[in-house]
């Protein structure tokens, strides 16, 4: 909620840019900190926390900018398929294949890099998008 209303103020691309290269910045220290057996568990509440909010800066403006990327003429066909498409690409495909990945290279912190690289690709879409009134008239 918080970030849905700061995107109504700011704009969404701007808020959820800065989601995006934040994961980008924190995933690997984040991940790091949380397999520390020496942090505290207060420490680790607050990266949870942190990271939460981080995603926040994603999941609440995220439904708004995608309704507002499609005319109304196309808006539910355009939004189930870009919905449809990036979670069978993003998010159906990541258990195996960072399971697979740690597997053959042994790397513990294989899943901050799968959500580091997934959201550098959001932080590029999210550059060559068109701000909202600068469609074309169909």
């Amino acid at each position: 909620v918080p970030a849905g209303w700061l995107s109504d103020r700011v704009g969404r691309r701007p808020v959820m840019l800065t989601g995006a290269l934040s994961v980008v910045a924190l995933a690997v220290p984040l991940l790091n900190l949380l397999q520390d057996e020496s942090t505290s568990t207060v420490v680790k509440g607050v990266a949870v926390c942190a990271a939460g909010a981080v995603v926040g800066l994603m999941a609440g403006p995220g439904p708004a900018m995608l309704a507002e990327m499609f005319p109304t003429s196309v808006r539910c066909t355009g939004l189930g398929l870009a919905y449809a498409l990036s979670n069978a690409v993003f998010s159906g495909c990541a258990g195996l294949i960072i399971t697979e990945t740690i597997k053959r290279t042994g790397s513990v912190d294989i899943p901050a890099y799968y959500a580091a690289a997934t959201c550098a690709v959001s932080a590029l879409a999210l550059l060559t998008l068109r701000k909202p009134g600068d469609e074309p008239r169909s």
